[in-house]
């Protein structure tokens, strides 16, 4: 737009070129420029300030989009990669999961062991046994299953009178 010649300095017959050559856009705004330069001279400078402004705003916010882009990009790549790798891990680590009845008794007596004997080696053996049994639970719990160890269970395994 800035590098257009004003339309009141040009023939009309490079006028018409310029909008039969040019974009529907670029006509647009050569006959916009038209109407608007027949009632200001083209030496105003109000208008070359204002045009300067609109050159120097347009400039810094491509230099803006362009670098919100290639950070963006660069992020989103490693995000992705990221996400391959947890995805990766999450499926082994739900593999090992799903075959955790196989070494049952080696992870609730290890727990058991690590637990109580941190426990064990900060706060005495009192604690650290209270802490390997709490421990010993949670894994076979974890591992097993809980039962439904409710007070009134034990009614169902009483077989009934009839």
């Amino acid at each position: 737009m800035t590098d257009q010649m004003p339309a009141e300095n040009t023939s009309p017959q490079v006028q018409d070129e310029v909008a039969a050559s040019g974009s529907a856009s670029s006509s647009t705004t050569t006959t916009t420029s038209t109407s608007s330069n027949n009632n200001k001279s083209s030496n105003d400078p109000l208008l070359e300030s204002i045009k300067q402004c609109v050159s120097i705003t347009n400039s810094t916010l491509a230099i803006f989009e362009e670098a919100t882009y290639h950070t963006s990009s660069s992020f989103v790549s490693r995000l992705r990669e990221l996400a391959k790798q947890g995805r990766y891990i999450a499926t082994r680590a739900n593999a090992y999961y799903e075959q955790r009845g196989q070494y049952g008794a080696l992870a609730v007596a290890g727990s058991a062991a690590v637990v109580g004997g941190v426990v064990a080696l900060r706060m005495g053996k009192a604690p650290g046994a209270v802490a390997a049994s709490v421990a010993g639970a949670a894994a076979y719990g974890n591992i097993y299953g809980y039962e439904d160890y409710s007070a009134t269970s034990w009614r169902r395994s009483v077989p009934k009178k009839e």
